[in-house]
């Protein structure tokens, strides 16, 4: 049972909790503390607001993935009381050896035979994987139909908001285009209406007459209904044929994609070691909510991927926030989404055990960084280029040297190649300036993770710094 601050911070599900929880233990709020004999349960009293004290537990039978008690209403858990009672702990406060309460073990025994019921019913979708069922033509058929109608729907919108003029479009006409682009919801293209959704965020920041990032989010939805026309227009030609997985298109009209679709399909890695480059959570006002995105490496292919988990504001004072991770990840079903450059990936939580990140680990990392920056951008070039695909994509790039031009950090690679370093839009903090803090002009043994960008009102490719691994971090 490893119980550090670190780890207390990472299973905490926001930092005020964290906080609070720190204060308890520090005030000594906590009381008749124990222990089990075999160390993987400790619980106590914890004094709240109430005349009696809150009883709180934390469960560490799967190590890996500790449950957490407590009789307070709050509904997230950990809440402050459990963290406390993890914080008396990690500060070797007196815990009393005493048998594991009754409650407890009943629902140990529940949770046990929840995961034996999800391991059953794996199985049954591994054999259902193995023979998978025929597509009902009609339905497919119907629903494509349904599909193109939306596209139709999204052309007409969209040739309003060019018809009416850009600088031109009125309050009134405006609530219109956008009371219609819900209407795209009855349609089976969720993707299709969140680029709308996109592209009014865009024209409400619109400042000083400088429309170009609208450009850009209306050239992105024409050839997205192009392509999303043409794609369908194919299946319902062919509606026995396997939907499109080598491109991210299903997901782009509104696919929801399940495991057991992915299997199928053989978009799932058994025993994968991945490693987390980098962490961020942002503000999506598209989508009414936020977004913790994880760029993480596959430790046996140098693949990059990304993880993304969607907390809407109506909810998210109840959804725990991500956090960076340092472990490395062994999972034993690593499902994979279609995509390109940095597909998505998704995994369950049991399916996961972490381990330390070592020497070996970092080496491998090093060893898939790219050397040759032209070679690199010239590949990215193609990535942005494809008007639907990623145009963040992320990469791993070796350093030779680094150097401040003006204003800008600036890396070389040792063929002589340079990329200048500037800062993410969408990201709060200023990496390019903590990077120059901490990075030598000779750079040789370092790796840089980079989201390569391309400013689209100068034409210029830079590189966003994510994360610095050096040959022990």
């Amino acid at each position: 049972m490893e119980i550090t601050r670190m780890k207390i911070e990472e299973l905490a599900p926001n930092p005020n909790a964290a906080k609070n929880g720190r204060a308890l233990a520090e005030k000594n709020k906590l009381s008749n503390l124990r222990i089990s004999a075999d160390g993987t349960l400790i619980w106590g009293e914890c004094a709240g607001s109430g005349s009696e004290p809150y009883l709180c537990s934390a469960d560490y039978a799967d190590e890996h993935h500790p449950v957490f008690r407590c009789t307070c209403p709050v509904r997230l858990l950990p809440c402050k009381h459990a963290l406390g009672l993890l914080y008396a702990y990690e500060k070797a406060l007196p815990f009393a050896i005493a048998d594991i309460p009754a409650d407890i073990l009943s629902k140990r025994e529940k949770i046990e035979q929840r995961q034996q019921k999800k391991i059953a019913d794996k199985e049954a979708r591994k054999d259902k994987t193995a023979k998978p069922k025929p597509a009902n033509k009609n339905i497919v058929v119907k629903k494509i139909d349904i599909q193109l109608a939306g596209i139709e729907l999204a052309g007409k919108i969209l040739t309003n908001v060019i018809r009416n003029g850009l600088s031109s479009i009125d309050a009134k006409t405006y609530a219109t285009l956008r009371e219609q682009s819900k209407e795209l919801g009855n349609y089976y293209v969720a993707g299709i209406q969140n680029a709308f959704n996109n592209l009014w965020q865009e024209i409400e920041n619109v400042k000083n007459d400088e429309y170009t990032a609208v450009i850009d989010r209306i050239n992105y939805i024409s050839a997205l209904l192009r392509k999303s026309a043409e794609y369908l227009a194919g299946r319902r030609a062919n509606p026995e044929a396997e939907p499109d997985v080598d491109s991210a298109i299903e997901e782009q009209i509104g696919t929801v994609w399940k495991l057991t679709d992915l299997m199928q399909r053989g978009l799932m890695e058994e025993n994968a070691e991945i490693a987390q480059l980098s962490f961020n959570c942002f503000d999506d006002t598209a989508r009414s909510g936020f977004v913790d995105e994880g760029v993480w490496i596959n430790l046996q292919s140098g693949k990059l991927y990304r993880t993304k988990n969607y907390r809407p504001y109506r909810v998210h004072d109840y959804v725990k926030a991500g956090n960076s991770v340092f472990d490395v990840l062994q999972i034993r079903e690593l499902f994979i989404y279609p995509g390109d450059a940095n597909p998505r990936i998704r995994w369950e939580a049991e399916a996961e055990s972490p381990r330390r990140l070592n020497a070996e680990d970092l080496a491998k990392i090093h060893s898939f960084a790219s050397g040759n920056y032209a070679e690199t951008v010239k590949a990215m070039k193609n990535v942005i280029k494809n008007p639907l695909s990623d145009k963040h994509p992320v990469t791993l790039l070796a350093l030779h040297r680094s150097r401040i031009r003006g204003e800008r950090l600036v890396i070389e690679d040792s063929h002589g190649n340079s990329l200048t370093l500037r800062d993410g839009q969408k990201y709060e903090i200023s990496t390019e300036t903590q990077l120059k803090s901490i990075l030598p002009v000779e750079a040789d043994g370092l790796s840089l993770a980079v989201m390569i960008d391309n400013d689209v009102k100068t034409g210029v490719f830079y590189a966003v710094p994510l994360s610095l691994v050096t040959r022990n971090k």
